[in-house]
């Protein structure tokens, strides 16, 4: 088989999968279903980065908490993540065939799996399902923003505070480590990241090392064999079974140690009601793994955090609003970007010398630096692609500025969240990748990856939605969500469409900023 015809028939979805609502439940359901009601003082929707920060600090101030969670409890369930190679139950969201980036040639039967994602004229978003949230299926590169970019974001923000306290606070709860020097120089599952960086220099670009949640000292068990492999043997997209410290490891376990915590797995939150008292009702289902709903239930709470990941905050909010008429701003909705995400790759990448290796670890550790550049600002993730065999092609996803914003709104007929984001938001995103790309086949050789994506381009991928709900603009200087006393927003909805890095760092420190001060205000109390 020639490496054309490989790529076509085999090519998964590998590209996307470190980066990193739609819902659908079977319309056949159970003739008679009960209705419970449940009362809860703190309710927590979504157990990802800013749901699990809140829990955490709740929990330690002695507050009961209860998570509800869309997805399923991986490690209470006993079910194995499935690798790249071998897609199974944790391979997509309820689906019956693989929805990764790329080619998607797997059928699976539908299951309550560990990704998902929603899809729009112009764009696909990815996104993580289970306790965990996004850390589940994210490559877990946690990097930090350039102080002066988020400054420029984040202008209202003391960053001396963020950089001293906020950021290393979030790195240590997160178990941030470096992979060593001298196993990614000998171990030949890291050939992409060596060959990406020795190219990189000789086309002019300044790279840097990429910090990650995944212990690279139970890695480099891995490599000699004496614990089972994970990001060794394909996995990460779909879930990793070892090594990876993802939130129910972390913060999650924390919280769950401290016994004021209650997860409450495969519950969706369909809608919101505000009370006249301004407490809240929740109306959700309750899932099986196959998508059925085994119970109806309603939820009760005095004070809600909202954490169900940028889409499904808004996605809520506005579902709510229309329904309901639910009180929300007209910043709500705005603001919204991709973080600058879009992707390309090269074909025909060091072929005399064995091209990027035939094995390839999950789990990137090295990037390109260039957002010093004043005409071309950008960080790229050398991005591996573990297909089992040596296919002589670098991947990689730019993370740019986002210049043009986007917005979401409610669409109260189709009764689903509208995008407007169109080829005019990344029409600066695609001048850097083209710039990039020409840049790096001048001085290495190689040619635009046209299999992988149209034309070389995947501007149509996104894996870090950002935006929506924005901090002092939504809400207040601390997330509490306007025209509302016991209502907060803590995830990614915070952040205004772009914080030039993978955002989970960020997220997680700003909603320990948020949590922190709503605690000393008492508004919990």
């Amino acid at each position: 088989m020639n490496r054309k015809k490989f790529i076509q028939s085999s090519m998964l979805a590998v590209g996307g999968f470190y980066f990193l609502n739609s819902t659908f439940f079977k319309a056949a359901q159970p003739k008679s279903i009960k209705q419970k009601e449940i009362e809860a003082p703190i309710i927590i929707i979504g157990s990802g980065y800013g749901g699990a920060v809140s829990a955490l600090r709740l929990c330690e101030a002695g507050k009961k908490v209860l998570i509800l969670e869309m997805g399923l409890n991986w490690e209470k369930s006993g079910i194995p993540f499935s690798n790249l190679l071998k897609p199974g139950k944790s391979a997509a969201w309820l689906r019956k065939k693989t929805i990764a980036p790329f080619m998607n040639l797997f059928n699976l039967t539908p299951f309550t799996g560990a990704l998902d994602r929603l899809e729009f004229e112009n764009i696909n978003i990815w996104m993580g399902r289970g306790v965990g949230g996004g850390s589940l299926v994210n490559g877990g590169m946690a990097v930090t923003p350039k102080e002066t970019y988020f400054k420029e974001v984040f202008p209202n923000l003391d960053a001396t505070k963020f950089y001293d306290f906020y950021f290393p606070l979030a790195r240590k709860e997160l178990k941030v480590n470096v992979i060593d020097e001298q196993f990614l120089n000998d171990c030949p599952y890291y050939k992409f990241t060596r060959v990406g960086e020795e190219e990189a220099h000789k086309a002019g670009f300044k790279t840097m090392r990429v910090p990650n949640v995944y212990d690279f000292k139970y890695m480099e068990k891995e490599y000699k064999n004496e614990v089972p492999r994970s990001a060794l043997n394909t996995e990460v997209i779909y879930g990793n079974n070892y090594g990876k410290n993802s939130l129910d490891k972390t913060y999650l376990k924390k919280a769950l140690d401290t016994g004021n915590l209650e997860i409450l797995d495969l519950h969706y939150v369909d809608n919101i009601k505000l009370n006249s008292d301004k407490t809240y009702t929740l109306n959700a289902q309750n899932i099986n793994t196959s998508g059925d709903v085994v119970a109806e239930k309603v939820f009760h709470c005095k004070k809600l955090i909202l954490a169900a990941g940028t889409m499904g905050t808004l996605k809520l909010l506005l579902r709510s609003n229309a329904m309901n008429d639910f009180p929300i701003g007209q910043k709500v909705g705005k603001n919204w970007g991709n973080n600058g995400n879009f992707m390309t790759g090269r074909n025909f990448v060091n072929p005399l010398h064995g091209g990027t290796g035939a094995q390839q670890s999950t789990i990137p550790v090295g990037g390109v630096d260039n957002w010093d550049d004043k005409e071309h600002p950008f960080f790229t993730e050398i991005a591996p692609l573990p297909m089992g065999m040596d296919v002589a092609t670098a991947l990689y996803l730019l993370i740019n500025r986002v210049d043009k914003k986007g917005q979401v709104s409610y669409d109260k007929i189709n009764k689903k969240i509208v995008l407007d984001w169109d080829k005019t938001n990344t029409e600066k995103m695609k001048e850097n990748t083209d710039y990039f790309i020409k840049k790096m086949n001048k001085a290495n050789g190689g040619t635009r990856a046209h299999l992988l994506f149209d034309n070389g381009f995947g501007a149509n991928i996104c894996y870090h939605p950002l935006g929506g709900c924005v901090l002092g603009e939504a809400t207040n200087e601390y997330g509490k969500l306007k025209d509302h006393d016991n209502l907060y927003v803590l995830d990614g909805s915070l952040i205004p469409g772009t914080i030039g890095v993978n955002p989970f760092v960020t997220i997680v420190a700003i909603s320990e900023y948020c949590i922190e001060n709503l605690i000393k205000q008492n508004e919990f109390a």
